[in-house]
């Protein structure tokens, strides 16, 4: 059975089934909401990971391992080199193609994230952070890991199998709250980071040799893949996007230890997970999308008014909740770090409903094959965070990362608001498909 027939065979049994996700024809909701759950539930259960942290291990281990992790986190999405959107896009339309796309992503993942997680131990604060030398050269093998770890959301993703990827996450996540309780007696920064990779490593494992080898070589057919020189100029639009997304988060923990101390990057972590959490859920709702609306014949209107609601309603609602909530939700690890951290947090979920609006507009922008706009307005956020971070560390302490932040999301905004509502409505035309969309040239 051929992908464009599973696929078409899920779409009927959608349209038989009214759990799915209220009528949504399309599957694209049932997709994005799988993927959602995935995201909150890592998010939540990343929190308690923290807390019990926090709880077992000094604030300045919690502050070592926060920066490791988050270090080799955001190394191993760069190391990603934005192949996960390629993935997105272009795996429901590969046909035979996919095994061997998936295969060669891979490898240059691997060789991409040794070479990171080497020159961050050649060139980074390896006193600050390693407390000896096999924690040193570990840590390029677990930028490895996370990296392979990572991009396998994005190929289930491209594959159809949303759901995989809750599995997956969920798991791991789970494992590690296990891990770092039982390493409470080391009580060192480096077993967190143990504690953090050693089930992506297995499950990793686990996912790539069954889910995801079984549906790839069950794909068959010649594909409808587009010229490799519009291949070409996606992909470079999308990586100039995560570059921008993995260097700034990269650069910020390392900021703050360096002019306000590990302690101060602890408080700064913990609110950074929470804000990012739901960050992270927003930004989930985007890859099932895409990879829908990307299928040929897909209904794009039904697909990006689900989008829209999932995506912007999550935003708002997050906003609020975060808003409100946020002196209670520091509170579980303690006072200290609710006195620090609320009004950090509080900040930084004002920019929820912003992030809601880019990530649309990048979304569709992706299924268009046109995005230098967004790499133009990415550019623009991380020169404003860097510029302002010292500075705003420096006269406002843990506080001024907030304003900066803040002051970053509404620019992009302010740059995207008119070209987003006109594509938003382009989209949105009934006789609109994906391949009409991308022909279109009157937004950048």
């Amino acid at each position: 059975m051929t992908v464009t027939h599973r696929r078409i065979r899920t779409r009927r049994g959608l349209t038989r089934n009214p759990g799915g996700l209220l009528g949504d024809q399309t599957g694209v909701g049932l997709n994005i909401m799988a993927v959602m759950t995935s995201s909150l539930a890592t998010g939540v259960l990343g929190f308690i990971f923290w807390t019990i942290a926090a709880r077992g291990y000094t604030t300045a281990e919690v502050g070592r391992a926060s920066a490791l992790i988050t270090s080799a986190t955001l190394l191993a999405t760069l190391s990603n080199l934005s192949i996960g959107s390629l993935y997105e896009r272009f795996l429901p339309v590969a046909g035979g193609n996919a095994p061997r796309m998936i295969a060669s992503g891979r490898m240059v993942i691997i060789g991409a994230a040794l070479l990171l997680g080497l020159g961050f131990v050649l060139l980074g604060p390896v006193d600050s952070l390693f407390m000896s030398p096999w924690e040193t050269w570990l840590f390029p093998l677990f930028v490895a890991v996370l990296g392979i770890f990572a991009i396998q959301d994005q190929i289930l993703i491209g594959l159809g199998r949303s759901r995989t990827v809750a599995t997956k996450n969920i798991s791991q996540s789970t494992i590690k709250l296990v891990l770092v309780t039982a390493f409470i007696p080391i009580a060192t920064g480096f077993a967190v980071f143990w504690a953090w990779v050693l089930p992506a490593a297995v499950i990793a494992a686990w996912v790539g040799l069954g889910a995801i080898r079984r549906t790839a070589r069950s794909m068959t057919g010649p594909g409808t893949l587009p010229r490799p020189g519009e291949i070409a100029q996606f992909y470079a639009g999308s990586l100039g996007i995560t570059a921008v997304g993995v260097v700034v988060p990269l650069i910020v923990p390392l900021v703050i230890v360096a002019r306000l101390g590990t302690e101060m990057n602890a408080y700064f972590s913990i609110c950074w997970l929470v804000v990012n959490t739901a960050a992270i859920l927003l930004h989930a709702t985007s890859a099932p999308f895409v990879a829908k609306a990307a299928e040929p014949g897909a209904d794009l209107r039904s697909a990006t008014l689900r989008f829209i609601a999932l995506c912007g309603g999550a935003g708002v609602i997050g906003c609020v909740v975060l808003f409100v909530t946020a002196p209670w939700i520091l509170a579980i690890m303690g006072p200290q770090y609710a006195d620090e951290g609320t009004d950090l947090i509080r900040l930084m979920a004002l920019t929820l409903p912003t992030v809601s609006f880019v990530t649309i507009y990048t979304a569709l922008a992706r299924v268009r094959r046109k995005l230098r706009l967004a790499v133009g307005v990415q550019g623009v956020f991380g020169v404003i965070v860097l510029c302002g971070i010292v500075f705003g560390a420096d006269h406002w302490g843990i506080i001024g990362v907030g304003y900066v932040y803040l002051t970053a999301n509404v620019a992009v905004v302010i740059l995207l608001l008119v070209p987003g509502l006109r594509l938003i409505r382009q989209a949105l035309t009934p006789t609109t498909t994906a391949a009409e969309l991308s022909a279109r040239t009157t937004t950048p």
